[in-house]
């Protein structure tokens, strides 16, 4: 496995701010704020002036966080957060991460990815996952499906969204798992443009949930609308 050196979130913007105005100081401080303990709630302002994109998660029972978009790199999108935790996502799909507990450390393979092609229909992909603690080639098939669409509200803002589920199966490697081995990931994408604005998902039967909000691309669509 390539490893590669993340910078923290910090360190990122302030190379990219470097420079700046008392106003991108007070907006670095803001961001300080978004990596407490705490819930916080960003404003249309402060992440239209963020110089990298801005990912919004809810896990579990922890306070809302924010990660900012540090490489992209054939089509891995790596995310990190303050403290150096890392989600690794592909066209939406979580397939790496690095800090949190039992690592997804891969998954292949990636080009037969639903959420990759044109063709947002049913179907079937079939891969295999190394999951820390766990094990390694473990096989997952999932099944994809469009439900419909419906409306969220993101910033104040409704928007119409195409929602499309993924029902997951995971290996049986007992006595590992504790839960059920199959469940149901969560992709919400604009409607018209077919741009993924938010997912819930998880990698592993005991893990957890993660809830995202691509808060970059929302305020980006709010402003083409305008």
């Amino acid at each position: 496995m390539n490893v590669i050196k993340i910078f923290p979130l910090f360190f990122i913007l302030f190379f990219l701010l470097s420079g700046c105005s008392a106003t991108n100081r007070a907006y670095i401080d803001t961001l300080s704020l978004a990596f407490s303990d705490r819930d916080i709630q960003l404003t249309k302002e402060q992440i239209t002036q963020s110089g990298p994109d801005l990912l919004q998660i809810k896990s579990g029972e922890r306070p809302i966080a924010v990660a900012g978009l540090a490489f992209i790199e054939n089509d891995y999108y790596k995310w990190v957060s303050a403290d150096s935790k890392v989600i690794t996502m592909h066209h939406g799909v979580i397939i790496k991460t690095h800090g949190l507990e039992n690592d997804l450390l891969y998954t292949a393979p990636l080009a037969t990815n639903p959420l990759a092609g044109d063709s947002k229909l049913a179907f079937r992909w079939e891969r295999q996952a190394d999951v820390e603690n766990i094990g390694y080639g473990l096989p997952i098939i999932s099944t994809w499906r469009i439900e419909g669409e419906v409306s969220r509200t993101f910033l104040d803002t409704p928007f119409e969204l195409l929602h499309i589920t993924e029902q997951v199966s995971f290996a049986d490697t007992s006595p590992y798992w504790e839960g059920n081995l199959a469940w149901e990931n969560h992709y919400w994408l604009d409607l018209k443009t077919k741009t993924l604005l938010a997912s819930k998902q998880k990698y592993a039967p005991d893990g957890d949930w993660y809830d995202m909000v691509y808060l970059s691309r929302v305020v980006r669509l709010m402003e083409s609308a305008q």
